[in-house]
């Protein structure tokens, strides 16, 4: 009985001692879970696709660090007609950030609607803590086109909603795309809208381009309500440029198999020389020795 009594007490204070290990182990392992900061932006690229922007850092030993191979969740959040005040999530999709902490998640287009309210979050995630942050769109666009005022070109873009109202008091850069960036164009970093939700921009000469093709970029940039926009328009008014390069042609810097024939000719004109010379020499002095004896 003694021997019963005594095996309870211990198996109790085994299974308590179990359970208080699981305990701390857990909690510790959510104490120990890092912190992420997330950096999230709204892109849409007129007559293509609207996606979601996310960066995401945590503070390491040596500074900032990128939070590599995170898994995001997209939620879509739905007002309800009959009550505003009632909301639902839908999810939309994931994305991963890459090497950087970067990621990019393409909205499928069955969810844009004139506004758009997202939610990017991080969910059991082993490493990271959870965390959210949001994003409210309007959705806009901008028209653009190159027209002649008095003999120069100019941008003429416009902003406006979905049901084509101006939308006015905002920033735009207008820009000529590059391989490593964008070239400002215009006199001016940006351009305000005015009351019609335009904007004049006068394209400076000398532009140039492979066989005159420029693409010129317009952009709202990170809009506290619209988020960024960018619209693109090809154009042929540009200089074309002269293909003066000499790859194919037989140079100094040019490479081996494209040695300058001279470079050729004349050394082993030389060197044939020399060896004749020599060949010669042999020759005579084996006539010489043979003639003595």
């Amino acid at each position: 009985m003694i021997k019963s009594v005594f095996f309870q007490n211990k198996l109790a204070i085994l299974l308590c001692i179990a359970f208080y290990t699981f305990i701390g182990s857990n909690a510790y392992s959510q104490d120990d879970k890092i912190g992420a900061r997330l950096t999230v932006e709204h892109v849409k690229i007129v007559n293509e696709n609207s996606f979601i922007k996310i960066s995401a850092i945590f503070k390491g030993e040596e500074g900032f660090e990128p939070c590599q191979n995170l898994n995001f969740t997209m939620y879509k959040v739905e007002v309800n007609d009959e009550d505003e005040e009632l909301t639902s999530e839908i999810k939309i999709g994931e994305a991963l950030t890459n090497y950087d902490g970067k990621a990019k998640f393409i909205i499928p287009a069955e969810f844009i609607s004139t506004t758009n309210d997202f939610i990017v979050r991080i969910e059991d995630s082993e490493i990271y803590e959870d965390d959210e942050e949001s994003l409210t769109v309007t959705n806009a666009n901008i028209e653009a086109s190159i027209v002649e005022i008095d003999s120069v070109n100019h941008i003429q873009a416009r902003l406006f909603t979905l049901d084509n109202k101006p939308i006015v008091e905002q920033d735009i850069k207008v820009g000529l795309k590059r391989l490593f960036g964008s070239l400002t164009v215009g006199e001016e970093d940006s351009y305000t809208t005015d009351e019609d939700g335009s904007i004049l921009v006068p394209i400076q000469e000398g532009l140039t381009g492979i066989d005159g093709k420029l693409t010129f970029e317009i952009v709202l940039k990170e809009s506290d309500d619209f988020g960024t926009i960018i619209a693109y328009i090809n154009s042929d008014i540009g200089v074309p440029i002269k293909d003066e390069s000499t790859f194919n042609q037989r140079t100094m810097w040019s490479p081996p198999t494209k040695t300058p024939l001279f470079l050729w000719i004349v050394p082993n004109i030389m060197l044939v020389g020399i060896w004749s010379i020599l060949l010669f020499l042999v020759i005579n002095l084996f006539k010489i020795y043979k003639s003595k004896i």
